[in-house]
Protein backbone atom coordinates (compact mmCIF):
# COMPACT_ATOMS: atom_id res chain seq x y z
CA UNK A 1 0.00 0.00 0.00
CA UNK A 2 1.50 3.77 -0.73
CA UNK A 3 1.46 6.22 1.86
CA UNK A 4 1.53 9.81 0.76
CA UNK A 5 2.63 12.20 3.18
CA UNK A 6 1.67 15.59 1.96
CA UNK A 7 2.89 19.26 3.96
CA UNK A 8 2.52 22.46 2.00
CA UNK A 9 6.51 21.92 1.12
CA UNK A 10 6.83 18.03 -0.30
CA UNK A 11 5.08 14.99 -0.30
CA UNK A 12 6.96 12.22 0.68
CA UNK A 13 5.73 8.48 -0.67
CA UNK A 14 6.68 5.27 0.98
CA UNK A 15 5.58 1.45 0.13
CA UNK A 16 4.19 -0.43 3.33
CA UNK A 17 2.71 -3.27 4.56
CA UNK A 18 0.68 -1.48 7.67
CA UNK A 19 -0.02 2.01 9.12
CA UNK A 20 -1.11 2.58 12.52
CA UNK A 21 -2.38 6.13 12.65
CA UNK A 22 -3.39 7.67 16.17
CA UNK A 23 -6.89 9.94 16.25
CA UNK A 24 -9.38 11.43 19.13
CA UNK A 25 -11.14 8.27 18.86
CA UNK A 26 -8.28 5.55 19.10
CA UNK A 27 -5.79 4.14 17.02
CA UNK A 28 -6.55 2.36 13.59
CA UNK A 29 -4.44 -0.03 11.96
CA UNK A 30 -4.71 0.23 8.30
CA UNK A 31 -3.43 -2.65 5.33
CA UNK A 32 -3.79 -3.26 1.56
CA UNK A 33 -7.67 -3.66 1.05
CA UNK A 34 -9.00 -1.30 4.01
CA UNK A 35 -12.97 -0.05 3.43
CA UNK A 36 -12.40 3.76 2.45
CA UNK A 37 -12.33 6.08 4.94
CA UNK A 38 -11.21 9.48 6.15
CA UNK A 39 -9.83 10.24 9.72
CA UNK A 40 -8.83 13.34 11.46
CA UNK A 41 -5.21 12.31 13.48
CA UNK A 42 -4.61 13.57 16.37
CA UNK A 43 -2.12 16.49 17.18
CA UNK A 44 1.35 15.50 17.95
CA UNK A 45 0.86 11.89 17.66
CA UNK A 46 3.00 9.48 15.92
CA UNK A 47 2.25 7.61 12.29
CA UNK A 48 3.61 4.19 12.36
CA UNK A 49 4.35 2.17 9.50
CA UNK A 50 6.42 -0.79 8.45
CA UNK A 51 7.60 -0.81 5.56
CA UNK A 52 8.28 -4.22 2.99
CA UNK A 53 12.07 -4.38 4.06
CA UNK A 54 10.26 -5.27 7.60
CA UNK A 55 11.40 -2.39 8.94
CA UNK A 56 9.55 0.36 10.69
CA UNK A 57 9.12 4.38 10.79
CA UNK A 58 7.38 6.62 12.85
CA UNK A 59 6.61 10.81 11.75
CA UNK A 60 4.98 12.82 14.42
CA UNK A 61 2.05 14.49 12.74
CA UNK A 62 1.84 17.96 14.14
CA UNK A 63 -2.43 18.13 12.47
CA UNK A 64 -3.82 16.48 9.60
CA UNK A 65 -5.77 13.82 8.08
CA UNK A 66 -5.79 11.06 6.63
CA UNK A 67 -7.71 9.93 3.60
CA UNK A 68 -7.71 5.70 2.89
CA UNK A 69 -8.49 3.71 -0.05
CA UNK A 70 -8.42 0.08 -0.74
CA UNK A 71 -4.77 0.96 -2.27
CA UNK A 72 -3.33 4.35 -1.03
CA UNK A 73 -3.30 6.22 2.17
CA UNK A 74 -3.21 10.41 1.80
CA UNK A 75 -1.99 12.09 4.51
CA UNK A 76 -2.16 16.15 4.21
CA UNK A 77 -0.40 18.03 6.84
CA UNK A 78 -0.76 21.74 7.69
CA UNK A 79 3.26 22.47 8.82
CA UNK A 80 6.43 21.41 7.31
CA UNK A 81 7.70 17.68 8.83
Amino acid sequence: MELHITSPEKTEIFTTEWIEAFTPSGSFVIQKGHAPTVLILSPGKPLLFGLKDKTEKSVTIPRGILEITRTKAVVLINKPL
